[in-house]
């Protein structure tokens, strides 16, 4: 952890100082390279195959910054997605810009960002029209504004490549868009933002907190409240000795609980192949955050979706804890199953009526 803190500043102090011009032995598309202005022609489809052609440019330039600071590749298994809408895909890619975003941030330090004409500019990422259902081409617009980022972070540290020089794909998105009826393939894909956000995490030398994967089910705890009209059940006995995985696993099973009421209730949540999901190998707080982050989305959606009331829990009955272990945040993820429990069997019972 010492080690990791220190190198923190590694982006901002140049992480090929030591290199006038570092050599980067791959074929990959030449980053310094404008995108070509979009047309103004009929509408194309936006479909999954955009999408993963949008998702391999950004890699490879991802993996030129790797390269260049020595860090290891993301060995998590990838989600076994078993099913996914444009807006959970969304979701990822907004997650994946904002980290995109930090680095660039990082690197260029006092310097202006060198974006490309028609990128977008601000510091958070686009979000698709609230008077409509989210579609493929807006995730393709936030994938292409992150890989804007990646590229500006690659020619602010004069990364040249070896090999010659090649011409940087056009930008697929735009007005101009629309999306593809075809929408099977989005959970590989959905797959590969998740892995490339974590290989961003390990360039940023990002650690999560204990109390950061706590907060994040404190918030999911909360919106499940709204869902079971304000119920909000005691918190179960603290087991102690809880690792991440088992707080992974105990998640995996309150996204099981949303599955099965969304099958009543007609609301599309995202769904996890839970029995690969469970039993996996180095799970870490980050994966138990970004798996309570996207719980906590859906939560969101089929609140919204339902016109739930908000609610409270009751004052000083779930402390906000300064410090927490692993234990903490299971005993939370206990609170948020019973909730789960009780929603499912609703939509169940309103199901059968």
């Amino acid at each position: 952890m010492v080690g990791r803190v220190a190198r923190r500043g590694a982006w901002r102090r140049g992480v090929a100082g030591v290199l006038a011009t570092a050599l980067v032995p791959f074929a990959a598309a030449q980053p310094d390279a404008t995108p070509a202005a979009e047309t103004q022609s009929a509408p194309a489809l936006v479909g999954v195959a955009d999408l993963r052609q949008a998702l391999a440019r950004l890699r490879r330039n991802m993996e030129m910054l790797r390269w260049v600071a020595g860090e290891s590749r993301v060995d998590t298994p990838p989600w076994a997605v078993a099913a996914a809408t444009p807006r959970h895909v969304l979701w990822q890619a907004q997650v994946l810009f904002g980290r995109a975003a930090q680095l660039a941030e990082e690197v260029a330090g006092p310097r202006i960002l060198p974006l490309p004409e028609g990128s977008w500019r601000r510091s958070q990422p686009r979000s698709a029209p609230q008077d409509r259902e989210v579609r493929l081409d807006d995730a393709l617009l936030v994938i292409e504004d992150a890989h804007d980022r990646i590229r500006a972070a690659i020619r602010l540290q004069n990364i040249r490549i070896v090999g010659g020089e090649s011409q940087q794909e056009p930008r697929r998105g735009g007005r101009n868009r629309r999306a593809a009826a075809d929408e099977g393939g989005l959970g590989e894909v959905l797959a590969q933002i998740v892995q490339a956000i974590r290989q961003l995490d390990l360039l940023l030398y990002r650690e999560v907190l204990p109390r950061e994967a706590y907060n994040e089910v404190m918030a999911a705890m909360d919106r499940a409240g709204d869902l079971v009209a304000g119920f909000y059940p005691a918190r179960p006995p603290l087991v102690v000795g809880r690792r991440p995985q088992d707080v992974y696993e105990h998640l995996l099973t309150c996204m099981g609980l949303l599955m099965r009421a969304d099958a009543a209730a007609g609301i599309q949540v995202l769904r996890l192949g839970l029995d690969q999901e469970i039993g996996r190998e180095r799970v870490t707080l980050a994966d138990v955050q970004q798996l309570a982050t996207t719980l906590r989305a859906d939560l969101d959606h089929v609140a919204a979706r339902l016109n739930s009331a908000r609610t409270r829990p009751p004052k000083g009955e779930y402390p906000r804890r300064p410090f927490v272990f692993p234990s903490h945040i299971d005993q939370m993820v206990g609170v948020l199953e019973a909730q789960l429990r009780r929603f499912a069997g609703q939509r169940a019972a309103t199901d059968a009526e």
